[in-house]
């Protein structure tokens, strides 16, 4: 079976409210996570404030034009058929709520993503996606004729049924702002 690569979305930068805690960016926290499954793994963008040569940094051919672009200039790149993509403002993810995506990971899948028990949605990201998905992307989701949500309830997504878990939190969610300050002072 072919494994996929690890790539963290970096995004703007906006979101980082657990530098602090991890005595590191979050984008280089959440590829360390990455890494601890054993996948090779990318960073979408360099931190201003730290530098490391550990990860190499791929290029987004649509910058600042948010994740489906993202995923779709990541997709096209020739080298690699299937990426898990990470956005870096879930800082709370940990090695083993992705295992779940990759042990769950065939590669008839087009795409694997979480639902979790109580909630009306998929989450789209962590996720696997395929090459296989990028078409429907470009002529669907781009031109506005469905959501990124209708996408992973009609393309073939691979459902990893969980319970409601805080590990799944976005920062971009700024109701989710407590709640994660709250669990990284628990760790």
């Amino acid at each position: 079976m072919k494994k996929p690569i690890g790539i963290v979305l970096a995004g703007n930068g906006e979101n980082r409210i657990a530098e602090r805690h991890f005595g590191k960016s979050q984008e280089f926290h959440t590829a360390d996570v990455l890494s601890e499954l054993g996948l090779e793994t990318y960073i979408t963008k360099k931190s201003e404030n730290n530098s490391s040569e550990k990860y190499a940094v791929l290029s987004d051919l649509y910058p600042g034009q948010g994740a489906i672009h993202a995923i779709i200039s990541l997709l096209n790149d020739k080298e690699y058929e299937t990426a898990m993509l990470i956005p870096c403002d879930m800082p709370l993810l940990d090695s083993a709520i992705l295992k779940k995506l990759l042990d769950t990971y065939e590669e008839e899948d087009t795409i694997v993503c979480f639902r979790q028990h109580g909630t009306p949605f998929i989450e789209p990201f962590p996720a696997i996606f395929e090459k296989a998905v990028l078409e429907l992307l470009v002529t669907d989701v781009v031109e506005g004729k469905i959501t990124l949500q209708e996408l992973l309830n009609h393309a073939g997504s691979h459902l990893v049924e969980i319970p409601k878990d805080k590990r799944l939190l976005n920062a971009a969610d700024s109701e989710n702002h407590e709640k994660i300050l709250e669990a990284l002072n628990g760790m």
